[in-house]
This record gives structure tokens, C-alpha cells and sequence, in this order.
């Protein structure tokens, strides 16, 4: 008989008892060649040997699954080793008017530690354009999906010290198919994300070793991205489902974004999330479709903290936490105007040991 288990806020998978499954670990990866990556072409699909650099060839290369033999000589100019214990740097050079870049499947994960993803390094990135120190710069280099395709997430991250900045992500999703895909998010942190369809023949709970504590992600850094929406500020044609999952990771960092009009929460946390820092991002218009809480906290959370940051308009409580393990500290945040959709508090806690100081709390339906 098929078992449906139920971790965070969702079903993850369907599951057959006593199906056998061997994961390959990450922990040899650190041995992975460092290079240099230079992406000068904003085509997705299929590896092959062209003129240009995708992200997608510049992610498989990172992760040691594609060489640099394998490409052509145009493209083998764009990669550039580094030295020995160095973690792979992606920039972007794409050219004018050529900057979204729209994926057609998902994206490998990644599992090349100590890597750098940095939209910044793109033409045209203004680091003095900010409105505020909560709000980033637009960036130019935007993620999102190619039309007529589903993929569920933006980036997939399986290794310690990877560092995403500067990029735009919009436009991850899966259409309904009630609970049965794991989640989407334009960032989903995990120790080895499972298929995003569930299947008797893809046990999932094995896949994310959520009682391995040291396969969990550590010291992964989102910053200075706009989450949600595309550089020219406006709505997606298609929204996002979640801002950033971190399902099973420990001492993420997620600081200086701009997050916004997800059908789901901007940040959620799932099994693991010890040492979760959010820190001076907007946070505006979630929860617009589904779970309607900006910042909804799960599963263990110990050593964690939410300060300075702007919590505005969202559809549910601004800050919600649901049977959480471990405290956190939540200061200095400025959360006013939630609850458009549930007349929800605007701090919802549940557990022990919380610590709140110095927030204002304002224009909020609820208590």
C-alpha cells in the first residue's frame, strides 16, 4: 500500500515501503576543479559544443559533469581554471538586450561547494542604485521560465558555501496537481532534492537524508537578488510559487534581498534550519495565492534570527512560526500592513524561549 508522508508544509512524495535506494554522497565534491566561468549566452537546453556559454553548461562544469574538453574551442575561452581548493565563480557576460535567460527544464543542482554565482559582474549592474539599504539594486541578469515550459525551481542548492547575488528569479512554479510535487521555489536549499513529481518509484524521504545532519547544506548566502519579480519591477506574467525553501540546511543566510508577490511564502523553512539568518530584505506582497505568510518558519530553527528588515503587505501574519523546534530572535523589523488576506497576528508564535526587542508592529487586522 502506497504511504504519503507529510514534512512542513506539504506533502513531499509518494513512497513504497521497503524499496531499497543508495544515494551518492556530496562529500567527495570538495575535490571538484575550481574554474573561472564566463556565461555569454542566454540559450537553455541541451549541452552541446556552440560559440556560446549557458548557465546551464557553466553549472555542469562546476559540478565536475561536464569537462572542458567537452566543449568547443569558443567556448573553452570563457573558462578559466583556478587554483587548487578555489570553489568555481560564474559571472555573466550576456549580450545587450540578451539578459533574461529562460530555462526550459530544471537546472542541475548544485553540489560544486564554495561556488559563486554573481549577477552582478553582468554590464549595466548600477551597485549605487538602491532606494534604500533594504532594497537592492535591480538587477540585470534575470532567471525565469521559457513559455509553454513548468519548472518548479530556480536554482536547486546541495553544497556547503554557495553563494547566489545579484540575479532576478521569477516565474518557478508547478500547476496544480494538489500536493503531489515536491516544492517549487525560486531557491530551494537541501541535501539532494528528490523529482519533482512524486512516484512509487522515487522515495523521497530517502533522497533529502533529512536525519543526516551533516548532509545538510552550511553556510549557503542569498543576497542582494530580486526574488519574485523581474528587473523592471513589475508583475510577473506568472508568479512564483516560494521565495527561498530552506528545507534541510543549516547557517543560511539570507540578507538584502528584495522579495515579492509569491503565490506562497517569501522565505519558508521545512525539516531543518538551524542557524537561519534574514536580515535586511523587502518583503513585500506574498502570500497571494497560497500560504499567505511572508516568513513562515517549520521544523528546527535553532540559533536563528530575523532583523532589520522590511515586512510589508503581505497576505498573512508578517513573521508565522508552526511547531518549531530551537528559538529564534526576531529585532529591529519594521512589519506593517500584513494581513490583507487572513486576519492573522502579525507575529504568530509557537514554542519556547522566542525573543522579541525593538520591532514596529503596525496597520495589522489581526492581533
Amino acid at each position: 500500500m502506497k504511504q504519503r508522508w507529510w514534512i512542513g508544509y506539504g506533502a513531499v512524495a509518494l513512497s513504497v515501503p521497503g524499496l531499497a535506494l543508495t544515494v551518492t554522497p556530496v562529500a567527495g565534491q570538495s575535490a571538484l576543479a575550481g574554474y573561472s566561468l564566463r556565461v555569454t549566452s542566454a540559450g537553455d537546453g541541451p549541452v552541446q559544443p556552440d560559440e556560446g556559454l549557458t548557465l546551464r553548461e557553466a553549472v555542469e562544469l562546476a559540478n565536475g559533469t561536464l569537462t572542458p574538453e567537452q566543449l568547443s574551442e569558443a567556448e573553452q575561452a570563457f573558462v578559466q581554471p583556478l587554483p587548487t581548493g578555489q570553489g568555481s565563480r560564474i559571472g555573466f557576460d550576456l549580450p545587450v538586450g540578451q539578459t533574461t535567460i529562460a530555462l526550459v527544464d530544471l537546472l542541475p543542482e548544485i553540489v560544486a561547494p564554495e561556488l559563486l554565482i554573481d549577477g552582478t559582474t553582468q554590464a549595466g549592474y548600477d551597485a549605487s542604485a538602491g532606494l534604500d539599504p533594504k532594497f537592492p539594486p535591480a538587477p540585470v541578469v534575470s532567471l525565469t521560465v521559457a513559455e509553454g515550459s513548468e519548472v518548479a525551481r530556480g536554482l536547486t542548492i546541495a553544497a556547503d558555501g554557495v553563494t547566489v547575488r545579484g540575479l532576478s528569479l521569477y516565474g518557478f512554479r508547478t500547476s496544480d496537481r494538489a500536493t503531489q510535487t515536491t516544492p517549487p521555489a525560486d531557491i530551494f536549499i537541501s541535501a539532494l532534492a528528490p523529482p519533482v513529481d512524486s512516484s512509487p518509484l522515487s522515495p523521497a524521504l530517502e533522497l533529502f537524508r533529512l536525519e543526516d545532519a551533516e548532509a545538510a547544506p552550511r553556510g549557503v548566502v542569498v543576497e542582494q537578488n530580486w526574488l519574485g519579480l523581474p528587473p523592471t519591477g513589475e508583475f510577473p506574467a506568472v508568479p512564483s510559487a516560494f521565495g527561498v525553501s530552506v528545507f534541510n540546511a543549516v547557517e543560511t543566510t539570507i540578507r538584502n534581498n528584495r522579495i515579492q508577490n509569491h503565490d506562497g511564502s517569501a522565505i519558508i523553512t521545512g525539516f531543518r534550519a538551524d542557524g537561519l539568518q534574514v536580515s535586511e530584505n523587502a518583503i513585500i506582497g506574498n502570500g497571494l495565492a497560497g500560504m499567505p505568510d511572508a516568513i513562515r518558519l517549520e521544523g528546527a530553527i535553532a540559533s536563528s534570527a530575523i532583523t532589520d528588515n522590511l515586512i510589508c503587505a503581505n497576505d498573512g501574519s508578517g513573521i508565522y512560526l508552526f511547531k518549531t523546534e530551537g528559538a529564534t530572535q526576531i529585532s529591529g523589523n519594521a512589519i506593517q500592513y500584513n494581513g490583507r488576506r487572513f486576519e492573522r497576528a502579525a507575529v504568530y508564535l509557537m514554542g519556547n524561549d522566542h525573543q522579541l526587542s525593538d520591532n514596529f508592529i503596525g496597520y495589522q487586522p489581526g492581533p
